[in-house]
């Protein structure tokens, strides 16, 4: 808190000297009334939501994909050898390069949002989710075979519990991509959500609303943190 305090003050210093014209950048006070207005405030709030949810399912759909099959290749040598080289392939594409392809098959709207959204998130969490599969104790795989486990019972109670932290890390990482990735896709090929807000603002030179957009996006991403923080305490509970 105190960064974000010495942020701000230093904001209005610069803002209060005019050595940025007021267009450029208008004090933070400014922007702050400009979010509670009565007339852009429930814009910006209904933006951010419809961003929050496209974001958001992107994000489930990735983890629902990612962690299962993370865990598959993790074990298996086979599904590695296999999936593998696609995966390293697919990795490194930037997802905003998928967007053209998402428009021609899906066409403007959140179903191209969220196509993007799980693109990009699901890397994340796919690797990390094998790096945890693949660092299971021995000894408690050991145990699992003694017990003649089931591989989805061994998969379920033995490893994915083992694996956790690694999971939480790439769905940690993962969930500010999410956002990310949503904001981004509704500038580049958007008709709503707060990224399509921001830069209808920014072209039509509404500078004071165009901030108020990017600092709803800041609001959104530190509450969806920590959200997240309070879950994984209550998931990894021994870390605390």
């Amino acid at each position: 808190m105190i960064g974000i305090g010495a942020f701000l003050i230093i904001w209005e210093i610069i803002a209060a000297s005019g050595s940025i014209p007021e267009n450029y950048l208008p004090a933070f006070y400014r922007i702050v009334a400009t979010m509670i207005d009565g007339d852009i405030g429930p814009i910006i709030i209904t933006e951010s939501l419809i961003t929050l949810l496209r974001a958001l399912t992107g994000y489930l759909i990735s983890a629902s994909i990612a962690i299962p099959l993370g865990i598959f290749l993790g074990r298996s040598r086979l599904g590695s050898e296999i999936l593998g080289p696609l995966i390293e392939f697919l990795r490194p594409l930037p997802s905003s390069a998928i967007i053209p392809v998402a428009l021609l098959f899906l066409g403007l709207g959140s179903k191209m949002i969220i196509f993007v959204v799980v693109f990009g998130a699901s890397w994340p969490i796919l690797v990390a989710s094998m790096q945890g599969a693949k660092h299971v104790d021995p000894v408690m795989m050991d145990v699992a075979r003694l017990l003649k486990l089931s591989q989805t019972r061994v998969n379920l109670e033995v490893v994915l519990p083992a694996a956790m932290p690694f999971v939480m890390g790439g769905l940690r990482i993962s969930l500010a991509v999410s956002l990310i990735l949503a904001v981004t896709a509704e500038m580049l090929a958007g008709n709503n959500g707060i990224g399509f807000f921001i830069l209808d603002m920014e072209r039509s030179f509404r500078v004071k609303e165009m901030y108020a957009g990017i600092l709803s996006i800041g609001f959104v991403g530190y509450f969806l943190n920590l959200a997240f923080e309070s879950i994984e305490k209550k998931i990894i509970y021994w870390k605390e």
